[in-house]
């Protein structure tokens, strides 16, 4: 590997500022900002650097950037990854503009440089190292650019279903994602929980009211406490009973892995990171119910008047916002069942609007497959020491590679960075060249 390992050390300077470029460029899945020319930009990339036939997919949301890079190979690689990023607000909490990409210390401050337009970036620069000393990449590689995951990936079935053919029989699926939590533990990621995004909704009246009326009405705000109540405990946490009776995790294989998980993404870095004062669980019980057990959470919660003063009303609406997470043996169809029922019981149904916005189910990765062996072995060859997490606690579209396709997926890359969704989120400048030379070593390995 010393060829590749030369290159990225002599072209440091080049593979930052590729890197810096992308990040420049808004991609904001949400509102729409910037995500026709981030998808453009990515095709004119692969066809330009890498020869790769590069085309924009439509399926009725924002474009998916596909290409295939055929050297007549026996194995073929998918590189999948995201070039979507979420909203920058609160604005005023970013210390630098957020698609500015500027340089502090040792990292790159930038919405997406962490999640994951940087790794994106970084990989790609990876395939290119082989055109840049001359030669061809060792397995054939095809490229899925979604630029809607952080919408809950709505375009991703219908792409799956409509190039089926051409995925299916790939021996991989290789996620860049710079993984270290803490900084020289990188984790081999080999699947994610799933998720059901949900939107409650409750309007009882055209205008807010006056309280003094209050005894006579009903309250959205209470009458969407009373459901929050039911699904969270303060204290014991979760109240899913309905989900945690299909449960099948942690497997006796999930726990041979829990020391990696720990070691490598320890409660205490989480805590610092997004300054967290406080967590309802600890120790062992902290990691096994992270990344083993499912979840419901509040995401938001709007109702009534909270300016300046005093207002008093009775609100006319609220709105409650929910996402549950998912793991083996649940699938989106009992979470929504199993709410829909609660809501019934308490005899709210013909007052709660339901919405569903976003669904998709788990995956998960034997870690005995061979090809996380040749993972392991990358790293190894970097002289780095890799940390398997069999089930990551987010959630991610990759069950559409490894439960449609049957195509092992593994999420991994060394590197550091964090705050993502959140104001300064950054990644460490030394990121890019390792998940460009481990890109590199991969490929290599892989096609031998």
């Amino acid at each position: 590997m010393e060829p590749f390992k030369s290159y990225v050390e002599s072209n440091v300077e080049y593979l930052v500022e590729e890197v810096r470029k992308l990040l420049r460029m808004p991609s904001v899945s949400g509102t729409g900002e910037g995500v026709e020319e981030t998808a453009g930009y990515l095709r004119d990339w692969l066809r330009d650097r890498l020869g790769v036939q590069a085309v924009l997919l439509r399926y009725g949301g924002h474009p998916i950037v596909y290409g295939r890079l055929n050297v007549g190979a026996e194995k073929t690689v998918v590189v999948y990854n995201m070039y979507d990023v979420q909203p920058v607000e609160p604005l005023e909490e970013w210390e630098y503009p957020p698609f500015e990409a500027r340089i502090v210390g040792d990292r790159i401050i930038a919405r997406g440089a962490y999640n994951t337009k940087g790794a994106l970036m970084s990989c790609l620069l990876g395939v290119e190292s082989f055109i840049r000393l001359g030669r061809e990449p060792p397995v054939n590689i095809v490229f899925v650019l979604e630029g809607e995951e952080e919408l809950g990936s709505p375009s991703m079935p219908r792409f799956v279903e409509d190039r089926a053919g051409e995925l299916r029989g790939s021996d991989m699926v290789y996620f860049a994602f710079p993984t270290e939590r803490v900084r020289g533990k990188p984790s081999i990621i080999l699947g994610n929980k799933g998720i059901v995004f949900v939107e409650l909704r409750v309007k009882t009246s055209r205008y807010d009211v006056h309280s003094s009326l209050s005894r006579g009405l009903y309250n959205p705000a209470a009458i969407l406490a009373r459901i929050a109540s039911e699904l969270i405990d303060p204290v014991m946490g979760p109240r899913v009973q309905w989900l945690e009776d299909k449960t099948v995790t942690p497997t006796s294989e999930d726990l041979e892995y829990i020391q990696d998980i720990i070691e490598a993404n320890p409660r205490e870095e989480i805590m610092e990171l997004y300054g967290i004062s406080k967590t309802r669980l600890e120790n062992i019980d902290w990691y096994i119910a992270v990344h083993f057990k499912p979840t419901v959470n509040i995401d938001g919660f709007t109702s009534g008047y909270t300016g300046p003063g005093t207002k008093t009303i009775t609100p006319g609406e609220a709105v409650m916002r929910l996402d549950f997470r998912l793991v083996p043996n649940i699938e989106p169809e009992h979470v929504v069942e199993g709410l829909k029922t609660i809501i019934e019981k308490l005899g709210l149904k013909d007052l709660v609007e339901v919405h569903v916005h976003d669904a998709y189910t788990w995956s998960k990765t034997s870690p005995k497959h061979p090809l996380v062996a040749k993972a392991i072995e990358a790293y190894k060859t970097m002289e780095i020491k890799p940390y398997i997490i069999p089930i990551l606690p987010g959630s991610a579209p990759s069950y559409l590679f490894t439960r449609k396709l049957g195509i092992p997926f593994i999420a991994t890359g060394p590197g550091h960075g964090g705050r993502a969704h959140a104001p300064n989120e950054y990644i460490t400048i030394d990121t890019i060249p390792k998940i460009t030379l481990y890109t590199a070593t991969l490929l290599t390995l892989l096609g031998r």
